[in-house]
């Protein structure tokens, strides 16, 4: 009995490995944490109103935490903390996102904050990023994941790096598309990125977000340019912001 249970163990080993080798999936349910980091002064083209921020936090860079619960039928990316009371940046807009996913019917409901007010879209609207695949791999949360580049909204460049071994083709905010779970994400140009820190397999409770008085894109994009694009000096970079 000792010897047959010594040889389920090791074929149970072997089966992991090989799965692995093979890209096969590994992670069914759980949790990703994922850090989310953003340069401040570079996002406002080193703008002197941006020194009062460094001078409070002692950083350039607000770093905020945030969960992605993945269960069998569904997921919820929602935010978990920032690094203490003085790393805050309470005037960026949309920057506590929460997205739910409908597994089974693929349906998205994104649920942001402007200037105070709530927004919940629907995710079938939201722009697809255009990627492209590359051999480039990294190592990420304990995860080999493949680079791949893309676009978003035809003009922002954005790298994502994704793992097979997930049963969900999902990451964070709403950055979707590729074939697997991004573990890393990088938008260069606007100085921000998300990469997990963390996976836990478990068995997490998903919350849903309410789908009652939908806004659409298109709707959102008005409103956005109307509350946000006139704003001096900022109003640009906070349009940008509000739609990721």
């Amino acid at each position: 009995m000792k010897n047959k249970i010594h040889y389920v163990t090791l074929f149970s080993i072997c089966y992991l490995i090989i799965s692995a080798a093979n890209g096969q999936t590994l992670f069914k349910t759980g949790t990703i944490e994922y850090e989310r980091t953003q340069n401040i002064p570079a996002t406002f083209n080193n703008h002197p109103s941006m020194k009062s921020f460094v001078d409070k936090t002692g950083s350039e860079i607000y770093t905020a935490k945030f969960v992605l619960s993945v269960g069998w039928k569904s997921t919820n990316y929602s935010y978990s903390k920032n690094n203490g009371p003085a790393n805050r940046f309470d005037e960026m807009p949309a920057d506590q996102n929460t997205v739910y996913e409908d597994l089974e019917t693929g349906k998205k409901l994104i649920k942001k904050f402007v200037l105070g007010k709530s927004y919940v879209l629907s995710g079938d609207s939201i722009p697809s990023i255009q990627w492209k695949l590359t051999n480039e791999k990294k190592d990420i949360a304990g995860y080999t994941c493949r680079r791949a580049n893309g676009l978003l909204f035809d003009s922002i460049y954005v790298v994502g790096f994704f793992s097979e071994q997930f049963g969900v083709q999902s990451g964070p905010e709403s950055f979707r598309g590729l074939p697997g779970m991004i573990l890393g994400l990088s938008l260069p140009s606007e100085h921000i990125s998300w990469f997990a820190t963390k996976v836990q397999p478990s068995e997490p409770v998903i919350e849903q977000v309410e789908s009652e008085n939908l806004t659409s894109y298109s709707d959102f994009d008005k409103i956005l340019n109307r509350r946000l694009r006139r704003i001096p000096n900022f109003g640009e970079v906070l349009y940008k912001r509000a739609l990721f």
